[in-house]
């Protein structure tokens, strides 16, 4: 049952202008931001999946989250973090041990992962405000968190 007369979501009918118009805007901004973010981040030797994890590590209580609830917080696939995880350990990023009975594995920020993210954390700021947030204003940022966050 539709709600909004106006949702074409159920029809098969293939996207307005106005909605093809807005869906390849977003398309483009949202690779000008991701772009813009990828390269400010670059410039201190992390690329974005790295800093998000990163950040998501140093925020977590000792530094420290379960595999699981780190790939879920991600959205990602178990084998995508796993070989990123992998890539990152290696260059002595983060640390992986086994967490208690089964197969229950913590992810640990080490002090090299911290010295990077620290790097990176400023470069990262500027890119999201000149990249993402520059031009949508008090009112934009406003009504765009809010579509974010209804999912």
């Amino acid at each position: 049952m539709r709600l909004d007369p106006m949702d074409k979501s159920e029809t098969g009918e293939p996207l307005s202008p106005g909605e093809q118009r807005l869906w390849r805007a977003f398309l483009g901004w949202s690779e000008r931001a991701t772009g813009a973010v990828a390269k400010g981040l670059a410039a201190a030797g992390v690329s974005v999946p790295e800093f998000e994890i990163l950040a998501r590590l140093d925020a977590a209580p000792h530094g420290r989250l379960g595999q699981l609830a780190l790939g879920e917080d991600l959205g990602w696939s178990a084998s995508r973090l796993s070989h990123q995880l992998t890539r990152m350990s290696t260059r002595g990023l983060l640390a992986r041990e086994a967490a208690g009975a089964g197969r229950a594995v913590e992810v640990t920020l080490t002090p090299q992962g911290t010295d990077l993210l620290r790097a990176a954390q400023r470069l990262h700021a500027d890119a999201v405000r000149e990249g993402f947030l520059a031009g949508l204003g008090e009112e934009g940022r406003r009504v765009l968190g809010e579509v974010f966050e209804r999912g």
